[in-house]
């Protein structure tokens, strides 16, 4: 073989080499999005201002002012769930398809996929809009099961609005049918070992004090406990501590359209070891439990630690001799608790005051109940063969305790 022969079979197969490796080069971006159901979503994302979740009995709009909080037009614009809303906008963007299915409108319902307006309609009919009020995408999200590729995801049946044609496509999207489930749902969070006391007025009048000596306290106690009696159940007192432990929201209303009535109405007040108090009133309503909040800053009820009894000559000539034996006698120091400083709890408040004052929160009966319960309820009597121990002797000087654990009734 003579060298220009040599040459051009060297270009051929360089040529051949190149050609294979371009080939050969991953599609998965390219195919990818050219299966996407709406492939260009994904870039207008961020120009959603409105999305609509229709179903046959009910509408929920969730819309975004400019540069706004998003909110439920339903719920008196109450915030919603941003996690939700963007799980929702990046499920759509990124649903695949992976075949067609039927077109035919007689066999909608099977998958799921008719118009909500049918008979018996369980489909929900997501629309997503800019501020222009142009639709960006409409779809009808039917019957969904798990991936069979992949079980963190969902083969899910759907309709484009304006087309004939079912699809089964592949992705994340969880579409809530309940208006209500949209809602921002967490109120407040006070871990019950932040709270101090517990001061609870019945609609009766009856007064309820329950309470901690201290930070590092394992239990509450129950105040004004008559003698010869118990607290019957001692975790009920820490349930109740646990009150606004992430407390949520079951649904909202405004605080214009519900009056609190006294004689109808349970308040409670929290008040945390570093001088936050939280008042909450609840009032069982139409079979609804109604609740209101505020919050203020109450300097005299942050909690300082006791200061250690300094030690008499007397004392130190009767101190063990042995250095040995005095760090056996001595007990381990905890670190001084320290509560957070004012202005951060002042923020705090003002926070929550800008959250709470507009709105009344309806709560599930569990969360709620054990504030229902009565003097009565929290105690028994104890066995005749048991001495009594008074409250006051656990928590110092009778009118230090009772000054302590006694909050006004506010009306």
């Amino acid at each position: 073989m003579n060298i220009k022969n040599l040459i051009i079979l060297t270009m051929i197969t360089l040529a051949v080499i190149i050609t294979a490796a371009v080939l050969n080069q991953p599609q998965t971006t390219t195919i990818s999005e050219s299966k996407k159901l709406f492939p260009h979503l994904l870039k207008a994302l961020d120009r959603v201002s409105e999305i609509t979740v229709s179903t046959k009995n009910e509408v929920a709009t969730l819309t975004r002012p400019v540069e706004g909080q998003w909110q439920l037009k339903e719920k008196h614009n109450y915030p919603v769930s941003p996690d939700k809303i963007h799980k929702l906008l990046i499920g759509v963007a990124d649903l695949v398809t992976l075949e067609a299915k039927t077109n035919n409108p007689k066999l909608y319902s099977k998958l799921g996929v008719e118009d909500i307006t049918a008979e018996a309609s369980q489909s929900k009919l997501l629309t997503l809009k800019n501020a222009e009020g142009k639709t960006l995408a409409s779809l009808i999200v039917g019957n969904d099961k798990v991936a069979k590729t992949d079980p963190t995801l969902q083969e899910i049946y759907v309709r484009r609005a304006e087309d004939k044609q079912a699809w089964l496509v592949i992705g994340q999207l969880t579409v809530e049918k309940a208006a209500a489930n949209w809602l921002n749902a967490k109120i407040v969070d006070v871990d019950s070992a932040r709270v101090s006391k517990i001061n609870i007025t019945h609609p009766d009048g009856e007064e309820i004090a329950i309470f901690k000596t201290a930070p590092q306290a394992e239990e509450f106690q129950l105040a004004y406990i008559p003698e010869k009696a118990k607290v019957k159940m001692p975790h009920v007192l820490k349930n109740i501590a646990t009150t606004l432990s992430n407390l949520e929201l079951d649904d909202v209303t405004t605080a214009n359209e519900i009056t609190f009535t006294d004689d109808a109405s349970t308040r409670a007040v929290f008040t945390t070891f570093d001088g936050l108090e939280i008042t909450m009133v609840t009032m069982n309503k139409d079979n609804k439990h109604y609740a209101k909040f505020s919050a203020a800053f109450t300097p005299k009820a942050v909690w300082t630690e006791p200061q250690e009894p300094t030690q008499s000559a007397t004392e130190k000539e009767q101190s063990p001799a042995n250095p040995t034996e005095k760090v056996a006698n001595k007990t381990e120091k905890k670190t001084p608790w320290q509560p957070k400083p004012a202005d951060e709890i002042n923020k705090q408040v003002e926070t929550l005051n800008a959250q709470f004052k507009d709105w009344v929160y309806i709560l599930s009966d569990y969360k709620v109940d054990d504030l229902a319960k009565k003097q009565k309820d929290l105690i028994e009597e104890e066995s005749s063969t048991k001495a009594e121990k008074p409250v006051a002797d656990e928590v110092g000087e009778p009118a230090t305790a009772i000054e302590e654990i006694t909050v006004p009734v506010e009306n």
